[in-house]
């Protein structure tokens, strides 16, 4: 029994490792999200920024000006709708990643749950090998103890 708790500690320690390294996944991806999120929120103010400077321009009649802020929209506009397809990716990976640990963490959890049961079905045949030692030193001193009575008599 003690190979078999060896060797399932260890694997317990494994599953363990395997969830870590999974849960790091899950956090880079998770990193990787938000920073996207946060580039697709600064091309939504540069986008903001250029309408109002656009309208500026055209109200003091500056056409040069008015060009330059529209082409800064435009790219400011496809960079985001490249940025959100960006974030859709990450977001597939982000939940991949999430799937991933969770089975890793299940498995995990399914092996420790094995180890604790045999942990706890060592444990209790231990006391009773323990007791039954004890219940057989009692009853042999008790015989040894009659036999001297009976010889005294």
């Amino acid at each position: 029994m003690q190979p078999r708790l060896k060797t399932l500690q260890r694997l317990v320690a494994l599953y363990a490792a395997v969830e870590e390294m999974e849960l790091t996944g899950v956090r880079r991806m998770t990193a990787a999200v938000r920073e996207v999120r946060n580039a697709i929120e600064v091309e939504h103010e540069a986008a903001q920024s250029a309408r109002i400077d656009g309208r500026a321009a055209l109200l003091t009649g500056d056409r040069e000006s008015w060009m330059m802020v529209e082409s800064q929209q435009e790219t400011a506009a496809w960079r985001r709708r490249k940025l959100e397809q960006i974030h859709l990716e990450r977001e597939k990976l982000n939940d991949a990643a999430r799937e991933q640990y969770l089975a890793s963490r299940l498995k995990r959890e399914q092996i420790q749950r094995i180890f604790d049961n045999i942990a706890a079905q060592k444990e209790i045949e231990e006391g009773r090998m323990i007791q039954a030692a004890s219940d057989d030193r009692f009853l042999a001193r008790r015989r040894w103890t009659d036999a001297r009575e009976k010889m005294a008599r």
